[in-house]
């Protein structure tokens, strides 16, 4: 971070986020998004009551549900109830959790796209990535989104640092029981683009080969005993096992439609996830695919000219948005926010990749930085604040 961040910006970046907290908690705040605002409640609910409570939630009446809550594990519930616990308004813990993570899912980001050895373009994706359309439509939630790219990228970064030295095992570990506690299968998502990373090293990040591999099947094995010990407390308070309930809840509709569902249908799912993705990525996720039809054509020259970390990011990004699309288009369940951590990772790979193309783009950013303090701070600052009173500034779109 040091390569982003000016020294007084760390202070100006904490001091923005205090006052967002403070927004917050004075206005109390609610949202309009039914996911983020069952979760904001349940969140408060669960803070205070006892810690027992907290394994095995109940719905309670919240969309109009009743019985055990068994969506997923608790993994999301468990930052902002400590929040709470520190005196935070419980109704908006959730909201000020889910802000931090998006917060530490910019800067990295922004390191991810500096990684690619374009001139200028981390600083360039601390500002551009706040005005993609995802941003606009994410800005401010409390469910899972942020926190799930927040693992994937925790997770990247401690798979470089695996490959100088075992001490970043723990990190792969704590990063991929984290998504699995959050949002059970979609774990999935977090260790495609993490097997992706680990064996392509996109970024040619010297060291051992192996040793990234090795972590991520101790990750593996970690989350695996994990989900196991959790069953076991979820049985003991319940009475009941979690992960058969969190099948014939969460998965065992998607299961059963993915079979029947045709062609024609997965062609469609397809269709939307490709849209969204290229709608909410924008404009910068159509510099990747400008790269990608420069290797198509063999505009060979034109391909090897770019800096290798680039390459591999920009292969890295296609292939995770592509795998991840794939993955997720035969289940009958579909939504936007399923692709949203491929998304983000396309933009900023694509902010790098526009950098380089238009070196207009990263000056322009670069005057501005110069001419407005802590330029990317503030940016998110009035935008978080804009979102808190006006709502969302993007309509959502609708293909389908």
């Amino acid at each position: 971070m040091n390569t982003l961040l000016r020294r007084r910006e760390v202070a100006v970046w904490g001091a923005c986020l205090v006052v967002v907290w403070a927004l917050l908690a004075a206005t109390g705040f609610v949202s309009r998004d039914p996911d983020s605002a069952f979760y904001a409640a349940m969140t408060a609910r669960l803070a205070s009551g006892p810690p027992s409570s907290w394994i095995a939630p109940e719905w309670g009446g919240l969309w109009n549900g009743t019985g055990l809550w068994q969506e997923h594990p608790i993994g999301l519930y468990l930052a902002p109830i400590a929040v709470a616990k520190l005196g935070f308004p419980g109704a908006q813990a959730a909201f000020a959790v889910g802000i931090a993570a998006g917060l530490a899912c910019l800067l990295l980001l922004a390191r991810l796209a500096a990684a690619t050895q374009v001139p200028g373009a981390g600083r360039a994706a601390l500002v551009l990535l706040q005005l993609v359309p995802a941003a606009f439509v994410f800005r401010v939630r409390a469910n899972h989104e942020y926190p799930m790219l927040l693992c994937l990228l925790v997770a990247l970064v401690a798979l470089d640092g695996a490959r100088r030295s075992w001490g970043w095992v723990p990190a792969v570990a704590a990063a991929v029981t984290a998504a699995l506690l959050i949002k059970g299968v979609f774990v999935a998502i977090v260790l495609l683009g993490a097997g992706l990373w680990a064996v392509a090293n996109p970024l040619r990040v010297p060291g051992s080969t192996m040793r990234p591999l090795a972590a991520l099947a101790v990750a593996v094995a970690c989350a695996a005993a994990v989900a196991v010990g959790y069953d076991a407390l979820y049985q003991e308070a319940a009475g009941t096992t979690f992960w058969a309930g969190y099948w014939r809840r969460q998965l065992g509709p998607v299961a059963d439609a993915a079979p029947g569902a045709g062609v024609l249908a997965i062609l469609g799912h397809i269709g939307f996830y490709v849209a969204h993705l290229a709608w909410l990525s924008a404009p910068w996720g159509a510099a990747l695919i400008g790269l990608a039809a420069a290797w198509a054509a063999r505009a060979r020259d034109q391909w090897k000219a770019l800096p290798a970390p680039l390459r591999g990011g920009a292969v890295f990004a296609l292939a995770f948005a592509a795998a991840s699309i794939l993955m997720l288009s035969p289940s009958g369940r579909f939504a936007e926010r399923y692709l949203f951590t491929p998304i983000f990772v396309s933009a900023a790979v694509g902010v790098a990749a526009a950098c380089y193309a238009w070196p207009a783009v990263p000056a322009f950013v670069a005057r501005l930085d110069r001419r407005i303090p802590a330029l990317p701070a503030l940016l998110w600052l009035v935008l978080i604040v804009a979102r808190l009173g006006l709502g969302p500034l993007l309509p959502r779109p609708r293909f389908w």
